[in-house]
C-alpha cells in the first residue's frame, strides 16, 4: 500500500497464548487474518462516517477557507470520496493490514504542511488504528477460530 496503512501484529498483547494455540492447530492463519482485516476495514469506514479517530476524538473542523469553498455541510476527508473508496485490507499468514494506496492519505492521517511552499497546515485526522472495540473484536475472532478447532 503506497499511501498509508496500519498493521496488526499479534505479539505480547494478551492474544499471544491464543495465537500460539491457534498456530498449533493451523499452519495457515490467513483466513483468521483475512477476517480481522475485513473487520478492521469496516471499523475504519465507521470512523469516516463518525468523523473521529481511533481514540474516539472528533476530527478537527474545516478551515474557514475550506468551508467557503465546500460549504458548511462538507464532510471531512470525503470531498470526492476517493480516500474512503480506496480503503482496503490485505492478509497474510501472520498479519492483517488496512490502508489505502492514495499518496495524500499520509498527510490526512498524520497532519503536516502541504500545498505550494508548504504554507498550508493540514490537521491530523487519524482514521487508521486499533481502538478498544477493535481489540475486543480481534480477541473474539481469535477465540472463535481457536474454539472451532477444539470443537471438531
Amino acid at each position: 500500500m503506497a499511501g498509508v496503512s496500519a498493521s496488526v501484529r499479534i505479539e505480547d498483547d494478551g492474544f499471544r497464548a491464543a495465537l500460539e494455540a491457534l498456530l498449533r492447530r493451523s499452519a495457515n492463519l490467513r483466513p483468521v487474518f483475512a477476517e480481522i482485516g475485513s473487520a478492521l476495514q469496516a471499523s475504519t469506514e465507521d470512523r469516516f462516517e463518525n468523523e473521529e479517530g481511533p481514540d474516539g476524538r472528533a476530527w478537527r473542523t474545516h478551515s474557514p477557507a475550506t468551508l467557503l469553498r465546500r460549504g458548511s455541510g462538507a464532510r471531512k476527508l470525503r470531498d470526492k470520496n476517493h480516500l474512503y473508496q480506496s480503503l482496503n485490507w490485505r492478509a497474510s499468514r501472520l498479519e492483517a493490514a488496512v490502508g489505502t494506496n492514495r499518496v495524500y492519505a499520509r498527510i490526512h492521517q498524520l497532519g503536516g504542511k502541504a500545498g505550494r511552499g508548504r504554507k498550508v497546515e493540514i490537521p491530523a485526522r487519524p482514521y487508521l488504528g486499533v481502538d478498544a472495540e477493535d481489540r475486543e473484536m480481534i480477541g473474539e475472532i481469535l477465540n472463535d477460530h481457536l474454539t472451532k478447532g477444539l470443537r471438531k
